[in-house]
């Protein structure tokens, strides 16, 4: 007969939580509250960056904490210490936190996710740092994966249940509540109760961990028969891929080098997976398969390696790049390792990439400098090529670029622009005051180029599609309605008509042509696929931002600005606002 907890047992449970892990029941609940203020917030709240800091440094409290109670429980810790490393943790905690930038930017938000996954490693081996116990170390992981499933599940009820009977009350009652209610309702449960579910079940005593010798059937067949056959599968399409480009004799797409990392995640998880019965006599194919599996990676790690460092060599370092290759060389080095030691220690994996992500994120070696520096490198190097710069580095002169090269500087511009890191490109351009206004400041420096570079004849011809956009829309678009009356907003396909009012805005000829009425009088007349012709000669077809000036028409008492505007073969749509004067 099933027995539903009782409240008593529950209300022990949680108390029993709270006692074991009072921080880390205090980082959730402080979580929690943040990503509420944080959801209930307007974003032009004055403090709302203050609060996205604080809810960054909350999610590392977490594991950080946990990791320090698992080991102060393992070398049975006295109060005084507990609090002293407690102290400490809260101390890198407070230092992280004023790391990140004011107004927390792209290069914040990377770090701290490999932060995070520093943090999460970091529990998982911490309590089995300095004891031979590798049996432990894996029976303790297997247990936290199965308390985040079990935690998951009973959030995941408790969040549907609720919602439906929120659901309820307000279709039977006519009840409102707030709009947000669902996303609050959702960080409380997932981001605290959650927690408290997960903690609940670790167990009491993680010495006698390594005694224990159960494994799960279930867990031998999924992995045999089901996760080990699509390692196989993926692995024969990877080596026909790469016979495919041996005998075209071609670089591989950079795509592939997340194929390669994900196969081999993969297969690793595996090999974990089947770890403690690998030295069994019934199972000796996972020693053997380990064996060869290792084997068959070398050849995808050099296909890994020669398709992300093409990508390195044609368009620089970023950080995307820097992270796929740090963990190409991670991957040679443990795969070296279990190929060559007598003794497979499973926690070198989560030891070793927990170093590797506190390394990448800090100094001057991390993946957030030297790409930036890269980058910089490289814009620098492409205009020195061009004898664009001046004896104080700065651009002067004029000079003609093919396509790719002059493609090359703008996006060299838009790199630092979308990261708010324009600033490190002002050395390179004069007159160029500091601003808060990456956009302003990248869109200067774009104009700066298009003076200096002629890019006229980059392309020849007409391309059959082509499409463009306002450089320096980020999110929605808006313009200054400062001197008009009216405002129309349209998105036009072909031929088509707008009306609102006494005006009315048309696209004649397939889009091709934009006329404006009031009151069935035409105010102005404007030749779309002539200026579309003249953004194509000057940008090229394969750009997509560019001068707000090119999409703006202006008349007397009229003014349309295009957001975005695109030809397909001889069709031409456009978005964009209508402001008239009445």
């Amino acid at each position: 007969m099933l027995r539903l907890p009782s409240l008593k047992n529950i209300t022990y449970g949680v108390e029993q939580v709270v006692r074991r892990f009072p921080l880390v029941v205090l980082a959730a609940a402080l979580k929690a509250a943040m990503l509420y203020t944080l959801i209930e917030s307007p974003s032009t709240t004055p403090d709302y960056p203050l609060y996205i800091r604080l809810v960054l440094t909350l999610f590392l409290a977490l594991p950080l904490f946990l990791s320090l109670h698992l080991v102060a429980e393992r070398r049975q810790w006295s109060r005084a210490i507990l609090a002293a490393g407690a102290a400490g943790v809260g101390a890198l905690l407070t230092l992280y936190f004023f790391t990140i930038s004011p107004d927390p930017i792209q290069r914040d938000y990377y770090r701290f996710g490999m932060f995070l996954v520093c943090a999460h490693l970091l529990v998982s081996f911490a309590p089995f740092m300095g004891y031979d116990e590798p049996n432990g170390f894996w029976q303790f992981n297997k247990t936290m994966l199965l308390q985040f499933m079990t935690a998951t599940l009973y959030a995941g009820t408790l969040y549907i249940g609720i919602i439906i009977a929120v659901e309820t009350v307000r279709f039977l009652f006519d009840i409102s509540f707030t709009n947000k209610i669902e996303l609050d309702l959702f960080v409380w449960i997932g981001g605290f109760f959650h927690t408290l579910f997960f903690l609940n079940g670790f167990p009491a005593r993680l010495e006698t961990l390594e005694a224990q010798k159960g494994y799960s059937p279930g867990v031998k067949l999924f992995t045999q028969y089901v996760l080990l056959p699509l390692e196989v599968v993926y692995l024969l399409i990877l080596y026909i891929y790469s016979a495919k480009i041996l005998v075209q004799w071609q670089l591989p797409q950079g795509g592939v080098a997340y194929l390669v990392m994900a196969f081999s995640v993969a297969g690793i998880f595996a090999l974990l997976l089947l770890y403690p019965i690998r030295d069994s006599a019934e199972e000796r194919w996972i020693r053997i398969f380990t064996k060869r599996f290792h084997l068959a990676l070398f050849p995808l790690i050099v296909l890994l390696g020669v398709a992300i460092f093409r990508r390195i060599h044609d368009y620089g370092v970023t950080e995307n790049r820097y992270l796929v290759a740090a963990l190409a060389v991670w991957l040679t080095g443990i795969t070296l390792y279990f190929l060559i030691s007598k003794k497979d220690d499973i926690r070198w994996i989560p030891l070793s990439l927990c170093v590797a992500s506190f390394l990448l994120a800090v100094g001057p070696w991390s993946i957030f400098s030297y790409s930036r520096q890269n980058q910089a490198r490289r814009f620098g190097k492409l205009l020195e090529k061009y004898q664009l710069l001046n004896n104080e580095g700065q651009l002067t002169g004029k000079a003609t670029l093919p396509a790719e090269d002059f493609d090359r500087l703008i996006s060299g511009v838009r790199y630092f622009r979308n990261r708010k890191e324009i600033g490190t490109l002002r050395p390179f351009f004069a007159s160029i005051p500091e601003s808060k206004d990456q956009f302003a400041m990248a869109g200067v420096m774009e104009k700066q180029l298009r003076e200096t570079i002629s890019a006229k004849t980059q392309k020849s011809g007409q391309a059959d599609n082509v499409r463009y956009a306002l450089s320096g829309v980020e999110g929605n678009y808006g313009t200054s309605i400062r001197g008009y009356d009216y405002l129309l907003i349209f998105d036009l396909y072909g031929d088509a008509i707008r009306e609102q009012g006494s005006w009315k805005i048309e696209a004649t000829q397939q889009g091709a042509r934009l006329i404006v009425s009031k009151n069935d009088k035409v105010e102005a007349t404007w030749d779309v696929a002539a200026r579309v012709a003249q953004i194509e000669q000057q940008y090229g077809p394969d750009a997509f931002e560019v001068s707000p000036d090119l999409l703006t028409f202006t008349q007397a008492g009229v003014r349309v600005s295009l957001s975005t505007v695109s030809r397909s073969g001889k069709l031409y749509s456009y978005q964009g606002v209508l402001l008239g004067k009445e």
